[in-house]
């Protein structure tokens, strides 16, 4: 499934709630929320029609769980057998959490057919931690999800840090470290939303990470938005990811979104969406929703113009 200029759209990142146990400030507002109601939400057999569509006959090969948090979707372990088992070649299964409740969750996930997570990590210091969460998140809860996630096999685990410049972007090194004694694969993000590019969001990693050796940066596997580096002579990897001042993300993006109200997103950084659920529960064929969804992927426009006005928890990042 190609959009208008030509990217191969393979990845669809499904959020299945705007519900999450933490208030990170970069999501969410400081006033709160307004979240939806159940009934607003597809449901599991809903979302299982729409990635049929996706996977059957519009070439998707890859599905994101995201949120808001989506471990807290009641059942969720039933949402991904159902998809697991699409007819045809199953979509790769993978999931973004924050981790504080993976550890309760991680077998039964994986036993339901997920195949890896990422996990949301962005200091390696308490008070820190606590203070972008806005909640009482500790590293080690984060910890104990890492370690949760290894014994499930949930490989390889990739680290989210969302860069925050004159917060965590002196931590860049420790994490680094840390990603290679926990097994884990560090990718710093830049800050969204935000109306202006970070022009040094190369420069707040790459440099600093080269007082572990030379930073080399390896070829990606095609779609990859991430950069990907390793420290010359060792074990040391880390990615960067860089949607605002990355000149070239957007040409390499395959994504499109599906909201948990059923709104399919062909770009996060523009305001335009096509609803879905109306078609779902007033007796649309399939076919109906398949047109729907390629006209959703031939408005994705070549390039976003900002990230201003997002809502991550609803959205999906």
């Amino acid at each position: 499934m190609k959009d208008a200029v030509g990217r191969e759209i393979d990845y669809l990142r499904l959020s299945v709630t705007d519900r999450c146990n933490q208030r990170c400030f970069y999501c969410m507002p400081d006033d709160g929320v307004e979240l939806v109601g159940h009934a607003d939400l597809l449901s599991f057999e809903e979302i299982r029609r729409v990635c049929a569509i996706l996977t059957g006959r519009c070439g998707v090969s890859k599905i994101r769980i995201t949120g808001g948090e989506p471990l807290l979707r009641r059942n969720l372990a039933s949402l991904i057998r159902m998809l697991a088992e699409l007819p045809g070649r199953a979509p790769e299964l993978v999931l973004t959490t924050n981790g504080i409740l993976l550890p309760g969750l991680a077998d039964e996930l994986a036993a339901a057919g997920l195949s890896r997570v990422n996990i949301s990590l962005d200091s390696l210091r308490d008070e820190v931690l606590a203070s972008v969460c806005r909640s009482g998140t500790r590293v080690r809860d984060v910890e104990l999800a890492v370690e949760a996630a290894h014994r499930a096999g949930l490989e390889p685990v990739r680290i989210n840090v969302v860069l925050i410049p004159g917060v965590n972007d002196c931590e860049v090194v420790d994490f680094i470290i840390w990603g290679a004694d926990s097994g884990v694969e560090v990718r710093f993000i830049e800050m969204m939303p935000g109306g202006a590019a970070d022009i040094d969001a190369f420069e707040r990693v790459v440099r600093p990470a080269s007082v572990l050796g030379p930073p080399l940066e390896e070829r990606g596997m095609p779609g990859d938005l991430q950069r990907s580096f390793r420290i010359e002579g060792t074990e040391y990897r880390f990615g960067l990811i860089a949607p605002l001042s990355d000149p070239g993300f957007c040409s390499r993006c395959r994504r499109i979104r599906l909201t948990s109200t059923g709104d399919m997103v062909p770009c996060l950084g523009s305001q335009a969406s096509v609803p879905l659920r109306a078609l779902l529960r007033g007796g649309a064929s399939d076919m109906e929703i398949e047109d729907a969804i390629r006209n959703a992927v031939l408005s994705k426009p070549a390039r976003h113009s900002g990230c201003d006005g997002l809502r991550m928890w609803r959205t999906g990042g």
